[in-house]
């Protein structure tokens, strides 16, 4: 079998390059994870990419993306980006992705929520979407158009949770990767009183205001113990879902995430909303259903079935067991970089604009402005002649250096010289 060399960029969302990479090194094959500017929330990498330097320094940008040629045979993407980082202004979003497409580089795109999420399809579909705030952002056209791009260029589109099928649906849903033995703790006896946990990402995508009213009511009533959890790093969520019962994740994505994998794989109760079109594709999930409507019922009867929340237990260890494991995904991603390498789609992609037109009709305005006073009489440059082009070149450069020199130095006799060389210029 041939070593694979594996690189997972730019980002390191909610440490699953990590565990990718760990998946490789396990059996055998090559991986790094590199992160343009520090990874959050206290996950690793194996390089970070000074940002700063990468936006200014273009011959930096092309030294990374060298690296990354050079020393990689699999370019995993991560968050629906490439090594173009897709905030510098003269640089089209996934502008690389051709000419490392060329180069018989496997290019595999990984999309993993907001990035890949129409506004339009998620607020029809789900009564209760985050997406419904106005101030949620959501460009639906450059989004189409970067899968669009990735999908002439990648020899796989990759999706985290069976949800985002909805916005990819030729992509491969691959499910989120846990070590299961980190994770995993000692059973012990049911509580009386359930402890629940909820730890937010992004509030308003998890619904937090709800959560955090419906078990504060609870709890005074003394019908669970609650326990909100904040800037915890990775030791302290596996300890703090290690101590709950229960734990709430997102209640208006219609889709479970990372939190309730490992929330199961620690021992506890995920629960959630889930949609019936998105059960139907993880049947038997064992991620019990809440709405903002209902949590506060679902919360009461789980408190007061402890035998239940016992076999849900069991239930939810095995199942990450079975589906989320390392063992598990490890063997998917290897077997989907061993694949052989496809032909591209289109050749001729329609890239994301990367300026609105606004910003190229200021641009235009200005260079007819400049042509109109430093050389009015240039027109139709095409056409000209070489003695044309000579002339123009002096009085668009060489006459307003020597002006600027004269007014500094108050030297006329370099103004002379100048007009002297300009002179003979034209006569060529």
């Amino acid at each position: 079998m041939r070593r694979l060399r594996v690189l997972y960029a730019p980002r390191n969302i909610a440490g699953q390059a990590e565990a990718y990479a760990h998946c490789l090194r396990a059996a055998g094959h090559s991986a790094e994870v590199w992160s343009y500017g520090p990874p959050a929330f206290s996950f690793g990498a194996d390089r970070v990419i000074d940002l700063g330097r990468l936006r200014a320094d273009p011959l930096h940008r092309w030294q990374v993306l060298d690296d990354a040629v050079r020393s990689f045979d699999v370019i995993h993407f991560q968050y629906g980006r490439s090594l173009v980082d897709p905030d510098l202004p003269e640089v089209a979003p996934l502008s690389d992705l051709p000419l490392l497409w060329s180069l018989d580089k496997k290019l595999i795109m990984n999309y993993r929520g907001s990035d890949v999420r129409l506004k339009s399809v998620h607020t029809a579909r789900e009564p209760d979407s985050y997406m419904r705030s106005a101030d949620v952002e959501c460009d639906e056209a450059r989004i189409r158009a970067n899968v669009s791009v990735a999908r002439r260029y990648c020899d796989a589109l990759l999706v985290s949770t069976p949800g985002l099928l909805d916005y990819v649906p030729d992509a491969m849903w691959l499910p989120h990767v846990v070590d299961t033995q980190w994770w995993a703790k000692r059973p012990a006896a049911e509580r009386t009183i359930p402890r629940v946990a909820h730890m937010p990402s992004r509030r308003s995508a998890k619904a937090s205001d709800v959560v955090d009213r419906t078990c504060r009511t609870l709890s005074d009533r003394g019908v669970i113990e609650y326990v909100p959890l904040t800037g915890l790093d990775r030791d302290g969520v596996r300890a703090a879902f290690h101590a709950a019962d229960i734990v709430v994740d997102s209640l208006t994505i219609g889709d479970h995430g990372l939190v309730s994998v490992e929330a199961m794989a620690a021992g506890a109760i995920a629960v959630a909303h889930i949609h019936e079109r998105n059960r139907d594709r993880n049947p038997g999930v064992p991620v019990v259903e809440a709405t903002v409507h209902d949590l506060e019922l679902v919360l009461e009867g789980l408190a007061a079935d402890p035998d239940r929340r016992a076999a849900l237990k069991r239930e939810s260890v095995d199942w990450v067991r079975a589906k989320h494991s390392m063992e598990v995904v490890g063997p998917l991603l290897v077997d989907l970089y061993q694949r052989p390498h496809r032909a591209s789609g289109l050749s001729d992609p329609s890239f994301p604009a990367v300026g609105d037109d606004r910003r190229i009709r200021t641009l235009e305005a200005e260079i007819e402005r400049l042509r109109s006073v430093v050389a009015p009489g240039v027109v139709q440059l095409e056409r000209r002649s070489s003695a044309e082009r000579i002339r123009d070149e002096i009085a668009l450069e060489v006459v307003p250096r020597a002006r600027r020199i004269f007014y500094r130095s108050g030297a006329a006799r370099v103004v002379r010289g100048v007009r002297r060389r300009v002179r003979r210029g034209i006569g060529r």
